[in-house]
Order: structure tokens, then sequence, then C-alpha cells
């Protein structure tokens, strides 16, 4: 048998309920969804299984009941940033775990995407949602209350909502990011993130507060706001470059932007970190095999998404979690972007 565990409860899950009735998931899933399709005979068996492993005092009750689906929605902004497929992968291990289906909805940032997404998982019963959303995702937040769906906010603030959430420390990453540049001799430190997203504005806040301490004035040419793309950071450098701006290192609000700001330098023959540095942020997989390897910073990304699913969980069931924000903390990882620079 296949069951695992949730806490110290020992569950049965759907694959032992197919197994045993003899029927594949796929009919399980059809009875318990009150699916059309299944013959009388195949539903009695089923409701059989159900009975012997004792799934229907436990977790199939709840769904024979309407009350549970065992599934929950995860609503992302672009399935093509590298990111995301890291937490994405989080999160259904940490569900599967529970027993749990993911349903993966890409929303391309567009609030009313995120809504039509919203009334489809409504209707597919899910559990609660997972929003990692855009600059007018207030708008979905509401509209998952007014349905009364359980939502946790994750990576990114909403305006105006305080809501469960999963957060990174953006703002201390930015610090740590300048603080580096800076003990590496750099003194004209470049901004490129598109700042309309609360992670990035917590990074540039970080980025600030980090040149404040040194009392070092923010140059506002130094700054550029692009999306969270390789050609957004290509043209934030293109920019500074246009600009005539004497910079010497470059802060980019993810590693997708650090790899365009490299290649737009290479474009121009300089080098890195040879006459510009570069750090990135989020360490996704490329990072380390990139020429050069990129200094950046690390998320969490496995305790980032476990923590979402527990506490999604815990509000779908009632139980009071004890914390309803989290934050973790993100690791400066050191590589061949940046150099100590030699003290003539």
């Amino acid at each position: 048998m296949n069951s695992g565990k949730l806490g110290n409860r020992t569950f049965v899950t759907i694959k032992d309920v197919a197994k045993t009735a003899g029927v594949s998931i796929a009919t399980v899933s059809r009875i318990l969804n009150h699916t059309a399709g299944v013959s009388e005979t195949l539903e009695a068996r089923v409701r059989e299984a159900i009975e012997t492993l004792g799934y229907s005092t436990n977790d199939a009750a709840r769904t024979l009941k309407g009350k549970n689906s065992f599934s929950i929605g995860l609503i992302i902004p672009d399935i093509q940033n590298p990111f995301f497929p890291a937490l994405v992968r989080s999160i259904e291990d940490t569900a599967h775990a529970s027993d749990h289906a993911v349903l993966l909805c890409n929303s391309d940032g567009d609030v009313e995407q995120e809504m039509r997404y919203i009334r489809f998982l409504h209707g597919k019963r899910v559990d609660g949602i997972l929003l990692i959303g855009g600059q007018q995702s207030n708008k979905s937040v509401e509209l998952a209350e007014s349905l009364q769906m359980p939502i946790v906010l994750l990576d990114r603030r909403v305006k105006g909502k305080k809501l469960p959430a999963v957060f990174l420390d953006n703002a201390h990453g930015g610090r740590l990011a300048v603080e580096y540049l800076l003990a590496c001799g750099c003194q004209k430190i470049a901004f490129i993130g598109r700042r309309s997203l609360s992670s990035a504005e917590e990074r540039f806040n970080g980025y600030c507060e980090a040149l404040n301490d040194k009392n070092i004035e923010i140059n506002r040419k130094l700054i550029q706001s692009q999306p969270f793309t390789f050609d957004g950071g290509y043209k934030g450098t293109e920019a500074l470059l246009k600009e005539k701006v004497e910079f010497d290192a470059i802060f980019a609000g993810n590693d997708v932007m650090a790899f365009g700001a490299i290649a737009c330098l290479q474009s121009h023959g300089m080098n890195t970190p040879q006459d510009i540095q570069v750090v990135g942020f989020d360490d996704i997989w490329m990072a380390k095999g990139y020429n050069p390897s990129l200094t950046t910073l690390c998320q969490p990304v496995a305790e980032i998404g476990q923590a979402a699913v527990n506490l999604l969980l815990n509000l779908r069931e009632k139980t009071e979690p004890k914390v309803l924000e989290m934050r973790f903390l993100p690791q400066l990882i050191i590589r061949d972007s940046t150099m100590k620079k030699s003290k003539e």
C-alpha cells in the first residue's frame, strides 16, 4: 500500500483505493468528484474499497460531502521565468505528500486572467489558492475572498491587503548584494529592476539602504526600471551606457536580467567582472553554469514552497497557524561575476 503520513496522521491515498477496487485512479477521481460516466457496478466497488481501507472516514468523506477536493490552485505570473519551475516543484512535492493535486495557472501578470483563473478554480472546488500576483492583484484577492476561498500570497505583496503570506526578505537581499559590491571596491553601483513589483521594489529599497549607510549619494541616472527578462537586463544596461554615466557594478533585480546585462556589456567589448561587476538575484540553476558564473542571492525555494502549502492547508482545515506571515532570508552566493579590486 502507498499510504503516507501528514504530520502524525497515516492516510490512505487515492492510488490505494484504485488498486483495491481494481480500477484506474481516474475512475476513483470521477466518482469522488461526482462526474458522470461511471457504471453503478464500478462505483459500488470503489465505495466498498473506500470503506474497507478506512478512506471514507478521513479524506474521502470530506470529498464525498463536497467539502474538500484534495486540490489546490497555484497562479503564477510567468511560466517562462526560470525561477518559478523550482518553486512549483517544491509546492507540488509538498502538496502530493498531503495527497493533494496542484492545478497550475499562468496569468502572464494580467489581473483579468488571474480573476478568470480564480473563477475556474472555484468551479473546481479547490481547497485554496496560492497566488503570486502582480500590480493590480488586489482585485483578484477581493474576488477570492468574496467566493470564500482560502488564499495565501507568495513571493509578492498585494497593495492594501493584509493576508496570510510567505515572502523572502527582499530588502535584506538587496542590502547583502550592495554591501558585498562595496566590499569589492565598487562605488558607482547601478540598479536594474522592475520596480512596479513589490519584490523588486523591496530589493531596490535594500540597495538604497546599503548606499545610505555608507553615505553614498543615490544617483538616479544609475537606476533603470525594466521587466524581469533577459531583454530587460540588456536594455537597462544599454540605457546606462548611452547615458554615458560612470558605473562600476550592476545589481540586477533577478538572474535573467543579470545575464542580459552581462551580454550587453560583452557586446560593447566590456568584461565581467574586470570592467563591470554584476550581481543577480534568485540563484536559478543556470547561474552557476553561465560565463562568467553569477554572484547572486539564493532563495530557499524548497522551504518557501513547503511553508506556503502548509499554511494554506492549515487555513483550509481552520487550524490556527502560529504565524500568518512567514519571511525567509536569502543567502549570498559568490561566484565569478564579482571580484575584490586590488588596492593601488
